[in-house]
């Protein structure tokens, strides 16, 4: 074993920037590509984006191995170590054979949890509104995924028993009015009637509600799924070697992982989950005429999806890193920053800026700060808790 790390010294303030800058990027991108280069094909370009999660692994691996010391083979060998006792976390056995049962069944658990609140809230996207897609999407079925956050924090409390906080619940009842403000505050007058009266209103709204609601509940099971304990290393060394015939493995292993490589993991296999599982849905929304199958004919179209996909593939990676960090109910409200950022890009784009939207963004801001406060686990943390050694 060659060096113990804690994840709990390290900062996320890059996977802040990879999960603000991305998802801005991919938002932009998003809407070039459905609306100006009119290729409106959104399962696909769904698809296209959770498939090149699967880089997201290879591209930190590749970084730890410029910036540091660390072999390839050390750190891919500490990463297995890590995912197997993570699914084996019940048990203080340090037998590392890798439980594959339990890798897979925990692949399709988050890639299913990822990527049925996306396509629902598509869904009742599409159904919500007779606007084009960019407005439809900074209004109601965007507030409504938007409320993750209060859902998240709803859920923590009255399901899995944690502690009630008036400042963190009043934050995230801010952050959400700020977005409201945002989304709508900057539409025109003939512009606030959002929606027509009709029944697929209704189910558009509800679908956009449920895939908030999931979405929340996905943020929750990754939450509660990488704070489960590892086996310590310092432990391990006590085990006789005729304990479990494995424990060399460990000699050479950067073990725990470091600070974000195992969240990279977990959102590079729900991209290599998509690639093998998704393609099934194409034949299916064809021959029920919902979307036809195509790919882009022209390379304007081709590098706006790349593009977008890149950006996903970072906000995910730095989303997943937050989770592990900060928790589900501070990462939801951190995720709320994202509408400002947009609103920012749209007003440097030349969009024209009402007073509320104003108003909203320094409320997001406000109500981030609040939580950031209440937050045990403070944001920006300076001073590592665990030394590094070396063994």
């Amino acid at each position: 074993m060659d060096r113990q790390r804690s994840s709990s010294h390290r900062k996320p303030l890059v996977a802040l920037i990879l999960a603000l800058g991305g998802f801005v990027s991919q938002t932009q991108l998003t809407h070039q590509v459905l609306t100006a280069m009119n290729y409106n094909r959104p399962f696909f370009v769904i698809y296209v984006t959770q498939s090149v999660f699967t880089v997201s692994v290879l591209v930190h691996l590749l970084y730890l191995v410029i910036t540091s010391k660390d072999s390839m083979y050390s750190l891919c060998k500490g990463l297995k170590i890590t995912i197997a006792q993570r699914l084996r976390s019940e048990s203080a056995s340090p037998d590392i054979r890798f439980p594959y049962a339990n890798f897979f069944l925990a692949d399709l658990t988050l890639t299913v949890g990822f990527t049925t609140p996306t396509l629902l809230w598509c869904v009742g996207m599409s159904l919500s509104s007779t606007f084009p897609v960019v407005l439809a999407m900074l209004q109601a079925s965007y507030v409504i995924w938007n409320t993750n956050a209060f859902f998240a924090y709803l859920i923590s409390v009255t399901v899995l028993g944690q502690q009630y906080h008036n400042n963190k619940f009043a934050a995230v009842v801010l952050a959400t009015v700020g977005v409201m403000l945002v989304v709508y505050g900057g539409l025109k007058s003939e512009e606030s009637v959002l929606h027509v009266q009709s029944p697929s209103r209704l189910v558009g709204d509800l679908l956009a509600l449920l895939a908030s609601v999931l979405y929340a509940g996905y943020q929750l099971f990754y939450d509660g799924f990488v704070q489960f304990p590892l086996v310590s290393p310092q432990s391990l060394d006590n085990f006789p070697s005729e304990s479990t015939p494995l424990l060399e493995d460990y000699k050479d292993a950067i073990y725990p992982s470091p600070y974000g490589l195992e969240s990279s993991f977990w959102t590079s296999m729900i991209g290599l989950c998509t690639i093998s599982l998704l393609w099934i849905a194409f034949p299916i929304l064809q021959g029920l005429g919902i979307e036809e199958f195509g790919f882009p004919t022209d390379g304007s179209t081709m590098l706006a999806i790349l593009g977008a996909a890149l950006s996903g593939a970072a906000f995910m990676t730095g989303t997943m890193m937050l989770l592990a960090s900060w928790g589900a109910t501070t990462t939801a409200v951190t995720s709320l920053l994202t509408t400002v950022l947009v609103f920012l890009t749209d007003l440097l784009l030349g969009a024209a800026v009402g007073i509320w939207s104003i108003f909203g963004s320094f409320i997001i801001v406000a109500a981030f700060g609040m939580l950031v406060l209440a937050d045990s686990s403070p944001v920006f943390m300076l001073a590592p808790t665990t030394q590094e050694s070396n063994t």
